[in-house]
């Protein structure tokens, strides 16, 4: 290895070693499905906003499947984190209102202006009147946001 110093060749043998570990772990694990059960062989997820941003898909876990998922398959949309309690759709920020199922920056601003210019919510089915948000997405956020 042309221009590396003996510490440096030491890092690219051990990760590649790490690397070869941890393949072989998870091939492993494929073919022997009952063998350590906690372990799941789906790629590493962001979580949270920046997975949005990077175009990547995220779960509660990072090493969890997604529901509905299929062991190995590449999930084709992103999966918000899930809030750990109702939001009130009064008082949540932009951000918060972000980890809710199916809802983005642009939603997520569209649901803050709605609030801003209507003087907030008294229903949650007044969440409809949002651009955006039709009867199907306001059944799976119905479970998620509350009014206070």
């Amino acid at each position: 290895m042309i221009g590396l110093t003996r510490e440096e060749k030491v890092i690219i043998v051990f990760l590649t070693a790490s690397l070869s570990v941890g393949s072989g772990i998870l091939f492993y694990k494929k073919r022997h499905p009952s063998f350590a059960p906690e372990l799941k062989s789906s790629a590493f997820t962001l979580p949270g906003p920046l997975a949005d941003t990077l175009n990547c898909s995220q779960s509660d876990s990072l090493l969890s499947e997604p529901e509905g998922q299929k062991e190995g398959a590449r999930p084709t949309k992103a999966i918000p984190v899930q809030p750990l309690g109702k939001i009130n759709l009064n008082t949540a920020s932009q951000a918060s209102l972000e980890r809710l199922p199916n809802i983005g920056p642009t939603m997520a601003k569209r649901i803050v202006e709605y609030r801003n210019t209507s003087g907030g919510f008294k229903s949650i089915e007044q969440l409809a009147r949002v651009k955006g948000i039709g009867p199907k997405r306001l059944e799976q956020l119905k479970q998620h946001v509350a009014v206070e």
